[in-house]
């Protein structure tokens, strides 16, 4: 399975919005992390419409991360940034041309190990994965 690069982005800005815990331009962002400022203005919007950030608008503005986020589980995050998790045509159940499909046991086979990759996410938290400021992004 593979997250998407929104939510990769996602997990990506909090960490380091996390790590700094001040007020951070969109400009630092992306040089920071690589990332271009279109994606993250696409980025911060959700995550502040998710309540894990505040956004200030004008010349002194920037993304500031809510003191609780930080003990967010990496699932909690994972869920409300991805669109879908459909890593099979049947997951849907909607339009499937698969031959097997109803009866085959491969997309039960493949929930289950969705439900063990949210599982561990649901183990760690954004505090958990934030690198020490000192060791990252430099």
């Amino acid at each position: 399975m593979r997250l998407t690069d929104h939510t990769d982005y996602s997990i990506r800005a909090l960490m380091y919005l996390n790590q700094e815990k001040r007020l951070v331009t969109l400009s630092e962002l992306s040089k920071k992390l690589g990332i271009s400022k279109n994606n993250l203005i696409k980025v911060s919007n959700q995550l502040a419409k998710l309540n894990f950030i505040e956004t200030t608008r004008g010349r002194t503005g920037g993304l500031l991360i809510k003191k609780e986020t930080g003990k967010t589980s990496l699932k909690e995050i994972v869920i409300k940034t991805e669109e879908t998790f459909y890593i099979a045509e049947c997951f849907p159940k909607k339009k499937c041309e698969c031959t097997f499909f109803p009866s085959c046991s491969l997309r039960k086979t493949l929930f289950e190990a969705l439900q063990a990759f949210l599982d561990t996410l649901a183990e760690k938290t954004l505090d958990d994965v934030t690198p020490k400021k000192r060791l990252a992004f430099t």
